[in-house]
């Protein structure tokens, strides 16, 4: 059956994710069998569970049916915090691990507070408040770093990267529209942010967005993965749509067309041109999509052929991903976004007529359990993300 409601399949994704991994008993997310994503035999790290919550409360939004299901998804946050710092550690702990990456808990914020504002419930704008507080803690102020500013990667290491300062950055200014009274406060932070991923990090030749640098070398990471450009993307075109200042349009301008433009990294360009696609795993992919949503959603004025484009590249995207990683058994995703790396029969009829078998079948190390294919909580929250992103520029799709 062919893909035709996103929003209806990101829902079955969110159902059938629930069914599979929430476990009543425990209330948080439990693995059948240690998978993807897992610190121990059965339990996730907090960012598998941010991308899984995320999900949720994406889904809740059009879905009434699924809002019961958002006060525990957001709750089992708690079982990671840090009660001293106030922030969110990578595994569940008794309230004193450091071990906090502020990336991981950006997306954390992030959760809470569209959890916020999908159902009224202040308990979460008050958690995602003091989470951005602590995030903007992060901010790079040593004296005697060679690069100045820029968010850390992690509490004891100031790694400077792109994911942390703009995932922070989209943080803030989510929050900003719920507090006025801070306003100001959270719009100057995210712009410094943004200002900083641009003058640092920014490759001014095919404008995507690197990886990051540490504080105290001067040579740049120069790997660029999906989501970095489009956190990013999210963020610059936020600030345009809350300061109209046409300065953060040029940028998510710059941006929205990297992203889409079938000749840069992160797309597999062993393929001719009408055939190539994002690479990168499905929880980068889908930060990629929701920037280009933000961007059409708040620059209205795109340039006048960009907006088709943008369309265009998410639509054949979310068939790819649809046709080649669903497991029509139980309706959940691998996490490649690589047609050669799927399912064997899957392989063998699609992907041998579609793109002539240039590439070897195999199973992408993450989705594989010995040679068999596994599926995990980071992996079909990022699936269900897809689809209701996608859903926001291409609402019904039609082969």
């Amino acid at each position: 059956m062919p893909l035709e409601n996103p929003n209806l399949e990101g829902y079955q994704v969110v159902r059938n994710t629930w069914l599979k991994f929430y476990n009543g008993s425990k209330k948080t997310f439990i693995a059948p069998k240690k998978c993807s994503g897992c610190y121990n035999d059965e339990k996730f790290v907090v960012w598998s569970i941010s991308v899984a919550a995320q999900a949720v409360v994406d889904g809740a939004r059009l879905y009434k049916e699924l809002v019961p299901l958002v006060e525990p998804a957001i709750d089992i946050f708690q079982k990671y915090k840090n009660k001293h710092l106030k922030g969110y550690s990578a595994a569940e702990n008794n309230g004193n691990d450091k071990d906090i990456y502020y990336d991981d808990d950006a997306q954390v914020a992030s959760a809470m507070i569209t959890a916020y504002e999908v159902t009224g419930n202040k308990k979460f704008l008050d958690q995602g408040r003091e989470l951005v507080r602590f995030l903007m803690g992060g901010w790079n102020e040593n004296p005697k770093a060679v690069n100045k500013g820029g968010m850390k990667w992690h509490i004891n290491n100031p790694y400077l990267n792109s994911c942390t300062t703009a995932e922070t950055a989209k943080a803030c200014l989510q929050i900003s529209k719920f507090i006025p009274d801070e306003e100001k406060v959270y719009v100057d932070f995210a712009a410094n942010c943004i200002d900083w991923q641009i003058k640092k990090l920014q490759d001014k030749g095919d404008k995507l967005i690197m990886d990051g640098v540490q504080d105290t070398d001067p040579n740049v990471n120069t790997v660029k993965i999906s989501y970095n450009t489009g956190t990013t993307l999210s963020a610059a075109a936020h600030l345009y749509h809350i300061t109209k200042d046409k300065k953060w349009k040029d940028i998510a301008d710059e941006l929205a067309k990297a992203g889409i433009n079938r000749n840069v990294f992160f797309y597999d360009r062993d393929y001719d041109n009408s055939l190539r696609y994002w690479r990168d795993s499905s929880y980068f992919v889908q930060l990629l999509i929701e920037g280009l949503a933000d961007y059409l959603l708040f620059v209205p004025d795109a340039p006048e052929d960009l907006p088709a484009k943008i369309e265009e590249e998410i639509k054949r995207h979310m068939i790819m991903f649809y046709e080649y990683m669903r497991d029509e058994k139980d309706g959940l995703y691998l996490q490649s976004f690589e047609p050669h790396l799927t399912f064997k029969d899957v392989y063998e009829t699609k992907y041998v007529k579609e793109f002539g078998g240039k590439k070897k079948w195999d199973l992408k190390g993450e989705d594989k359990d010995g040679d068999k294919p596994i599926k995990c909580l980071m992996g079909c929250g990022a699936a269900a993300r897809i689809f209701f992103q996608g859903a926001r520029v291409i609402p019904k799709v039609e082969y």
